[in-house]
């Protein structure tokens, strides 16, 4: 009598394979990566992000993220750093926290930016009565033009004409303008809506979200695969940008800045460096990743409600830097920002760190995406990073009347370490090939199947929307081979006819579960 299929998975479970030597595993997943340390934020911010993190029971590398990106968004429009006469470095921050599905990044993210849709709720209500009254004196003032237009084409009177033409022109320069609420964030945008945002937003403007959709527009989503890279990749850094339209007025932005704070799946990383621009124009170079270890599984599902207090000094600090007041115009090059100096002994720090790093860019290859993203964490990372710890301490006075001290700095620059040893993963990942890739999908579903052998159409069926061809596994199976982590075996001659076996594949003993009570297929 044959045995039926789950006689066969037990069977298969409990044959002990013979004892075989197997090479030294070569991981193909990241190295464990240090968390951040949440005590590196200042006061009110420290504590609205440990409180989140515990809330929402998720990394404090999503709520660090998220809650430093609400306050860049804030800090950026108003104050830039002077690092050293000469050199500024403007305080919006790219961050981009990755992490899988079902991590409540939607709800961290809320939170985080309640304040900013707050703020920009209340100069909505405060605007709204002058709105209307002026929306309703320009109306008045239209229909006044409309009427003497069409008296100004029935009259033959040249006097009269003149008359008429002059009134007209007063009234278009007595045309008032109509306020427009401010807008400070966005979660998704065209590339030309984003040009018009920044041009209302005082050239200031954040995105903010809990998705990776930014690469989509930037790949060309709403453009017809084109790439959307410049308006962009000046943003970073304050470049001016003149964007010349068909049909509408152009966008001109003398000095524009984005602050970007994602949390995308780690998946959307894989390949990025391939996309045509990402990597060769600095794109990528630009982002500050960290790359936390998934908490789900772990989880207590037991958590406390953030304090009110708390809550409210987070939400009143955002509130405070946004209604910093724009600098008075002056005629050097501060381009509208208030300039927070560095104390000597800040900038010595500052100054050893980057030496530091300029040894460590020695040994990386020039090709290497981390090489860029290294060098600008010498000087510009810290340098913003610093500014932004700066202004949330003096959230409530003038900060740009006090210089940054070397505590913030260290802090600063621990946050950046930090940072370092994230992003060379994190590039690792955007560069990967498509094959380690799929090796690593592999390597998932035999940890979850445990099976000590398999043969390759098994895993093709189970994995077919990863591998839709069988010849589509070769290529990770012989990299999960040459890593140790599996041999092909060759069936035994059977002395019949016929298509001879497929060969099977045994699975390291280190990389199975010992539990015999391991789910069934």
């Amino acid at each position: 009598m044959n045995a039926s299929p789950q006689q066969n998975v037990k069977l298969l479970r409990e044959a002990k394979p013979p004892v075989e030597n197997w090479p030294e595993l070569i991981t193909l997943d990241a190295p464990p990566l240090d968390p951040i340390d949440l005590n590196l934020l200042p006061l009110w911010a420290r504590d609205f992000a440990v409180a989140l993190a515990a809330h929402t029971e998720t990394p404090p590398e999503l709520a660090f993220g998220m809650v430093l990106g609400a306050y860049s968004a804030a800090v950026s429009r108003r104050c830039r750093v002077q690092v050293k006469p000469g050199y500024f470095e403007p305080c919006n921050l790219w961050l981009m926290v990755a992490l899988a599905s079902g991590n409540r990044k939607s709800s961290v993210q809320k939170a985080a930016t309640a304040p900013l849709l707050d703020w920009e709720n209340d100069q909505a209500a405060d605007l709204k009565d002058e709105i209307k009254i002026k929306t309703s004196e320009t109306r008045n003032i239209q229909s006044r033009i409309k009427h003497l237009r069409a008296k100004y084409a029935r009259t033959e009177d040249e006097d009269e004409g003149k008359r008429i033409k002059e009134e007209i022109i007063n009234l278009e320069v007595e045309m008032p303008d109509i306020p427009v609420p401010p807008r400070i964030w966005t979660s998704d945008a065209t590339a030309e809506a984003l040009g018009g945002l920044i041009e209302a937003g005082e050239e200031s403007i954040a995105w903010l979200s809990s998705e990776g959709g930014i690469f989509d527009l930037l790949q060309g989503r709403y453009s017809k695969g084109n790439l959307n890279l410049d308006l962009i990749l000046k943003c970073h850094s304050g470049d001016a940008d003149l964007a010349d339209r068909i049909s509408r007025p152009g966008v001109t932005v003398k000095n524009p800045h984005i602050t970007i704070c994602l949390s995308p799946q780690v998946h959307v990383l894989e390949g990025l460096a391939a996309i045509p621009g990402f990597a060769g124009r600095g794109l990528l170079a630009r982002f500050l990743p960290l790359l936390p270890e998934s908490p789900l599984g772990k989880r207590t599902l037991e958590t406390t409600d953030i304090p009110k207090e708390v809550r409210d000094k987070y939400k009143n600090s955002i509130h405070a830097i946004l209604n910093w007041p724009a600098p008075d115009p002056t005629p050097d090059d501060s381009n509208g920002f208030y300039d927070i100096k560095l104390t000597e002994a800040a900038y010595e720090e500052l100054h050893k760190f980057a030496k530091e790093i300029e040894q460590e860019m020695w040994n990386i290859d020039e090709k290497d995406p981390f090489l860029a993203w290294l060098s600008k964490s010498q000087y510009g990372t810290p340098a913003r990073i610093a500014g932004v710890l700066h202004c949330i301490k003096h959230a409530f006075e003038n900060a740009w009347e006090k210089d940054i001290t070397i505590e913030t700095m260290k802090n600063a620059l621990d946050i950046t370490a930090t940072l370092i040893d994230h992003a060379e993963v994190a590039m690792n990942i955007m560069v990967a090939d498509q094959e380690i890739v799929l090796a690593r999908t592999l390597v998932d579903w035999i940890k979850q199947k445990n099976f000590p052998e398999f043969k390759a159409r098994e895993a093709q069926r189970a994995l077919s929307s990863h591998f839709p061809k069988k010849d589509m596994l070769d290529g990770p199976l012989r990299i999960l081979e040459d890593c140790g982590y599996i041999k092909e075996i060759s069936p035994q001659p059977q002395g019949t006819r016929g298509r001879p076996p497929a060969p099977s594949i045994r699975v390291n003993p280190k990389l199975l579960d010992p539990s015999p009570d391991k789910d069934d297929i």
